[in-house]
């Protein structure tokens, strides 16, 4: 996916993307070098698809 953020578990697996239409601060804020974490907030189970919300952090230190 073009223009979005890969969102990745701790142990580096795919969980899915923050979409373009979501992610222009964080985009920017990774741009700069920043270290961005997310929370897992809710794990939705649809029929074919689960939808995981979360919250993304900035680390720094």
């Amino acid at each position: 996916m073009e223009n979005a953020i890969l969102v990745l578990n701790h142990e580096k697996k795919k969980l899915g993307y923050v979409p373009m239409k979501d992610n222009v601060v964080f985009a920017r804020l990774m741009d700069a070098g920043k270290l961005l974490k997310a929370k897992v907030t809710d794990i939705d189970k649809m029929d074919s698809w689960t939808q995981i919300s979360i919250a993304i952090y900035l680390t720094d230190y």
